[in-house]
């Protein structure tokens, strides 16, 4: 059974079974479809591993038609239950994703920083404002623009490493709260668990892998590079020595 034929199924069996939000259940069925396409699974293994619709489609026909007041209050207190319980699993979760946010931002300085100093490098800057703090050491012009190439090439990783991170967080924010939906909803089941691998399109994928390439490349040659220039510019092998830096 491919998608289409899957989502055909699954909205006629929530039409028979009188589901008023089948075009809800529907969207997330799609969107799930999506996901798991685009991290290489064929149709047919989507559907193969999803409840049968007609499975579905009962689940949904068996919350919308509601129950004696037995079931009713059973209901209730075990949804209470389930309500504290969660709670409780937030707050405790709340610092760790809180904990995940702030080493994305702290990638993200990182990436600023080598950003800065590929450019401060690169233009030659030796002292900071008026307080004679000397920030970049002394290097011949053709040496400096080496080595702010390197450098840069390590600032086009890190916002690479960035942006994997910052979408790696978001997907298991979005799949905890898909659970968290899930658990308390009294409907049942009413989404298909997300996967923890985000969803970013082939051609985003292509661009980060290639930038992730061509820094690495381009970091290895310009390191390379830039230290021979110095000796070469320097005439000896420890061209700080020679050049003062730690004076």
């Amino acid at each position: 059974m491919n998608k289409n034929e899957y989502l055909s199924t699954l909205d006629n069996a929530l039409k028979a079974a009188n589901v008023q939000d089948r075009a809800e259940v529907i969207e997330e069925y799609t969107e799930h479809f999506d996901l798991k396409l685009a991290d290489g699974y064929s149709e047919e293994e989507i559907a193969a591993k999803l409840a049968p619709p007609d499975e579905i489609a009962k689940q949904f026909g068996e919350a919308s038609s509601g129950g004696n007041d037995v079931s009713k209050r059973n209901e209730t207190s075990v949804k209470a239950i389930k309500t504290t319980g969660v709670v409780i699993l937030d707050i405790i979760v709340a610092p760790i994703y809180f904990t995940l946010w702030t080493l994305v931002f702290a990638l993200g300085v990182t990436t600023l920083s080598f950003l800065l100093t590929g450019f401060f490098v690169a233009i030659g800057i030796q002292y900071f404002g008026n307080s004679g703090i000397v920030m970049i050491p002394y290097m011949p012009i053709f040496s400096r623009l080496i080595v702010s190439l390197a450098i840069l090439s390590l600032a086009a990783l890190s916002a690479v490493g960035t942006e994997y991170c910052r979408l790696y967080v978001m997907q298991i924010g979005r799949k905890y709260l898909r659970w968290h939906k899930n658990l308390l909803s009294s409907k049942g089941f009413l989404s298909p668990p997300l996967p923890l691998n985000p969803w970013i399109s082939p051609i985003k994928r292509r661009v980060m892998r290639n930038i992730t390439l061509y820094s690495i490349i381009v970091f290895a040659v310009s390191l390379v590079a830039g230290i021979g220039s110095m000796i070469f510019a320097a005439r000896s092998i420890e061209p700080w020595h020679v050049w003062g830096w730690f004076v």
